[in-house]
C-alpha cells in the first residue's frame, strides 16, 4: 500500500495488453457516481481473505464501498485459470453514504481489521488516484482470457512440462497464448516458444 499513501498507482508490469475501456461483466458500476461525489474515501484493513465480507456488511451499514478486483490468471490443476481477485488483497475503500455519516462503526464491522492511520488521522485517497485505479480494474477486466498472462517480460522461470522440464529460462516476449522463454540450449542461447501451463516462476 505505500504507493497508494502517495497518490501513485500500482503498474501492472511490462508486455501487459490494453484492453477497451469499457465495462466488463460484474464490474460494480455504482462507483463511478460514487467517485464523483465530494467526498472524502478512507482506506480500510480487512482481515485475511474477509475483503468480500467486509465490503458487505459496510455496505449494509450504509457506506459506499470500492474494491477493486482484477481478473488474473492462476495456475490450478496443471493449467492456468481466469479467476477474480483483489488488486490490493486486504485492502478496500470507503465512503461514507452521507456528508454526516460517521466512520467510527467501520472498525467494529465484521471482517474489518481497522482504518488505516496516519498518526491519530485517518488516510484519505486523492480521488485521482481512484480514478485511475477504476480505469486500469475497468481495463483488465476487459480483456480476454487469452490477453492475460501469469508472466512478465524478464522474470526468470522453469519449465515443468514437457520435453525441457527443469531447465530455467527468462521471459524475452509474451503472446496471447504463449510465451518466448531465452533458454540456454547445448552452449548457446535460444528463444523457445512456450504454453503458460509449461512454465512456473523459477524461486
Amino acid at each position: 500500500m505505500m504507493g497508494l499513501r502517495e497518490g501513485g498507482v500500482a503498474q501492472a508490469g511490462a508486455c501487459v495488453h490494453d484492453g477497451p475501456a469499457s465495462p466488463a461483466p460484474g464490474l460494480d458500476v455504482s462507483i463511478g457516481a460514487a467517485l464523483a461525489l465530494n467526498r472524502p474515501w478512507y482506506v480500510v484493513h480487512v482481515k485475511a481473505r474477509q475483503e468480500n465480507v467486509a465490503r458487505e456488511n459496510l455496505a449494509r451499514q450504509g457506506y459506499s464501498v470500492y474494491l477493486p478486483q482484477i481478473k488474473a490468471l492462476k495456475r490450478l490443476r496443471g493449467r492456468h485459470q481466469a479467476r477474480m481477485e483483489p488488486l490490493f488483497p486486504r485492502y478496500l475503500f470507503l465512503q461514507p453514504g452521507s456528508p454526516d455519516q460517521s466512520i467510527a462503526p467501520v472498525r467494529s464491522t465484521l471482517g474489518v481489521s481497522g482504518i488505516v492511520r496516519f498518526g491519530h488521522d485517518p488516510a484519505v485517497m486523492q480521488l485521482d488516484t481512484l480514478r485511475s485505479i477504476r480505469d486500469f480494474e475497468v481495463r483488465q477486466n476487459a480483456a480476454s482470457d487469452e490477453d492475460l498472462s501469469p508472466f512478465r517480460c524478464d522474470e526468470r522461470v522453469r519449465v515443468v512440462d514437457g520435453p525441457l522440464a527443469g531447465l530455467e529460462g527468462l521471459i524475452t516476449d509474451i503472446a496471447r497464448d504463449r510465451v518466448v522463454v531465452l533458454m540456454h540450449l547445448l552452449g548457446h542461447d535460444t528463444r523457445v516458444r512456450m504454453s503458460h501451463h509449461q512454465l512456473l516462476l523459477a524461486n
